[in-house]
């Protein structure tokens, strides 16, 4: 029997903003040898590689493939291409790390799916957040019962567009994330839905989502999201109104946790036990102890310099590229990459159906055929909103 390899070779495909992310965190694995960047502007390739001294910049992938012989590539490129080169990749004998969104829909999702079935190569999605050490602490607490059985989830996400990334977006009507389904959002949202959907775990839950556009913007902008499983619900709010934030709340019967994933903290959420006025005290008391608590923690972890934007990126990889040495399956499982990017497709159509809605209830009605069509089209809008 040959020997299990030690060491793993990367190559990364998509030279923009969130490839920096990816390539600092690999070259922070001891067993990963990153050993090339591809990207179809070759100034774009050389400076990755120059920044973060990766031995060799393509801009064809094909080439550097036969070149570089990596065992996993990460595609850091636009959503609309990921399916393309996700399939590509496998059948060039090589596992997948897909940042998210996964693809554009369901049916790309399921066709790169079936690859990974037909080659017997690996894929890994990019939610990496999963794994920062602020929601795995959160995951445990759960898990330990302090809030009891998981009754809903609250995940907002502010995202100004006043970056250079939100101003390219707001300023080019044709720049590839305003022609995604999802717009904007779909971009975006796999974070604060995922954490979501952690907790539940209903395949196909009940779907109610709005979008629309804020100030004087031209696209949509904002959206809120509900969800109802079983046993539990869930809510997404997006903004671009607030300043930027990532906040998670998960409530049980005996109280909830609220996470900050950019302080990297968590607050408890309970009732006072003592009566009248003296609740007034022992809840900012008990405030000020978990601030405490959250600061000792934070300022050890700065300390050993383990803290971290993207702390669970480097997680998730390490995690992925070990299942690839061991022969073992991804660390996200195939079937919530699929159920994610299906809860999007509903979230994405219901936003669309209740735009088209609100323009149809502005059409005038004072012609028959015209009364006859703006019925039917309702009708439509109604079976649509009744199917999730």
């Amino acid at each position: 029997m040959p020997d299990t390899p030690s060491r793993i070779r990367v190559a990364l495909l998509g030279c923009g903003q969130i490839a920096d992310a990816h390539l600092q965190e690999i070259r922070k694995i001891d067993f990963a040898e990153l050993v090339a960047v591809c990207d179809v502007h070759q100034d774009l390739a050389d400076q990755a590689a120059a920044r973060f001294e990766v031995p060799h910049a393509f801009t064809d992938m094909q080439r550097m493939l036969s070149a570089t012989s990596p065992d996993v590539v990460h595609v850091t490129t636009p959503a609309h291409t990921h399916c393309s080169l996700a399939t590509q990749l496998l059948e060039s004998g090589v596992h997948v790390y897909v940042e998210k969104p996964f693809t554009v829909d369901v049916p790309e999702a399921e066709r790169v799916l079936l690859v990974v079935k037909k080659t017997g190569k690996s894929l890994c999605l990019g939610h990496d957040q999963l794994f920062d050490p602020i929601w795995l602490r959160c995951r445990k607490l759960v898990d330990d019962g302090v809030i009891g059985e998981v009754s809903h989830v609250e995940s907002v996400l502010g995202y100004p567009l006043s970056g250079q990334f939100g101003r390219q977006v707001t300023g080019d009507p044709n720049h590839w994330v305003r022609q995604l389904p999802g717009g904007l959002f779909q971009n975006t949202i796999s974070h604060p839905l995922y954490r979501i959907t952690e907790f539940l775990t209903d395949i196909q839950p009940r779907v109610d989502a709005h979008w629309y556009a804020s100030g004087n913007a031209t696209f949509p902008t904002e959206m809120v999201a509900h969800l109802r499983g079983k046993t539990v619900t869930g809510s997404l709010f997006f903004s671009t109104r607030i300043q930027h934030q990532r906040i998670s709340r998960v409530y049980g019967p005996r109280g909830g946790l609220e996470v900050d994933h950019d302080g990297q903290t968590i607050r408890f959420i309970r009732q006072s036990t003592l009566p009248g006025a003296f609740g007034k005290l022992e809840i900012p008391w008990r405030h000020w102890r978990e601030g405490a608590r959250n600061l000792r923690q934070n300022l050890w972890r700065f300390l050993k310099s383990d803290i971290h934007y993207f702390a669970g990126m480097r997680t998730l990889f390490e995690l992925y590229y070990r299942s690839i040495l061991d022969g073992t399956p991804p660390p996200i499982a195939y079937e919530e990459m699929l159920r994610v990017t299906r809860l999007m497709d509903v979230m994405f159509r219901h936003c669309r159906v209740r735009t088209g809605a609100k323009r149809l209830a502005a059409l005038s009605s004072a012609s028959p055929r015209m009364a006859d069509w703006k019925a039917n089209c309702m009708a439509e809008v109604e079976e649509e909103e009744s199917v999730s």
